[in-house]
């Protein structure tokens, strides 16, 4: 019986030896594999950080530019209102001016018709007796 314990103790202790060896072959794989992981991180960053930080100047230039149309857009607005207003104020003018035109013009065309017609409006013109 004591060659059997023996034996037995032997194989227990291969067995030990065996799972130490399996679990060692496992802890380096899964060193690797984060190692590897690690490195793939660290790479990424490299790339990543200075992507971002032209990403963020990009943006500021962009809100800049977008800042000067909205100014750019304001003062065309500007603009038009006044021009509007402008429009408003030369159309008048010249409305007040042609309906003035026009009056002047009927006077002057009626006053001409009835001078030359020998028409007077106040008076009636003696009846041609025959």
């Amino acid at each position: 019986m004591g060659a059997f314990v023996e034996l037995m103790t032997g194989v227990l202790f291969a067995g030990i030896a065996v799972a130490f060896f399996v679990l060692a072959w496992l802890f380096l794989r899964l060193a690797r594999i984060f190692s590897t992981t690690e490195q793939s991180i660290k790479d990424v960053s490299e790339q990543v950080v200075p992507l971002l930080g032209k990403t963020h100047v990009t943006v500021d230039n962009i809100n800049s530019q977008l800042s000067q149309l909205d100014t750019a857009v304001g003062d065309v607005a500007g603009i038009t209102g006044e021009l509007d207003q402008t429009t408003t104020v030369i159309t008048q003018g010249v409305r007040g001016g042609v309906i003035r035109l026009s009056s002047a013009t009927a006077g002057l065309s009626r006053g001409i018709g009835a001078f030359i017609k020998g028409e007077n409006k106040g008076e009636k013109q003696p009846e041609e007796e025959g």
